[in-house]
């Protein structure tokens, strides 16, 4: 299984964009030069499926990422692997880093990284997935499209595109 390969995809997009929260989905008034840090801000959802084509490993990721003025990012959310003959195992997900937005271009450098196995804590000891499992990622990608509601990344080691959905809070 080459799930090292398949990482730095996965940390990119946990490291894109609680109670009451929604994901927009109104239009969007944004022009084209919208790609600004003033507009990455805030909550995005990102929801992305995939499989290594090596092992035909499924990977689901639902992730919520918070962009912080400060060039902080932290998030949390759920990752699940799918190898044929196993059970589905799922991750939670929990990460702290710092970003920085340089025309289109977006890097992500993780600080802390926490994989836990929800679904199947035995099989963590005979699988050992965590000492694969990067403790940090450093990513990047290009920014496709960022309007008010969506946040479309191209992977620069993976080269998929990602899209995030915005997360607003109800009142």
């Amino acid at each position: 299984m080459n799930l090292v390969k398949v990482l730095p995809a996965l940390m990119f997009i946990y490291s894109i964009p609680s109670v009451a929260a929604e994901v927009t989905t109104a239009p969007s008034t944004l022009a084209a030069s919208s790609i600004t840090e003033k507009n990455l801000y805030g909550t995005w959802l990102c929801q992305h499926d995939m499989e290594e084509p090596n092992t035909k490993m499924s990977i689901k990721v639902n992730y919520k990422i918070n962009y912080l003025a400060n060039g902080q990012s932290n998030g949390s959310g759920d990752l699940f692997f799918k190898i044929n003959g196993m059970p589905e195992l799922k991750y939670s997900v929990t990460d702290n880093s710092t970003w920085v937005l340089k025309g289109n271009d977006l890097t992500i450098k993780s600080k802390d990284i926490n994989f836990k196995n929800v679904s199947h804590p035995k099989l963590e000891s005979l699988l050992n997935l965590k000492k694969i499992l990067p403790a940090t990622v450093n990513e990047s990608g290009t920014i496709v499209s960022l309007t008010k509601t969506t946040l479309k990344v191209k992977s620069a080691s993976y080269g998929e595109v990602y899209t995030c959905g915005k997360v607003v809070s109800r009142s």
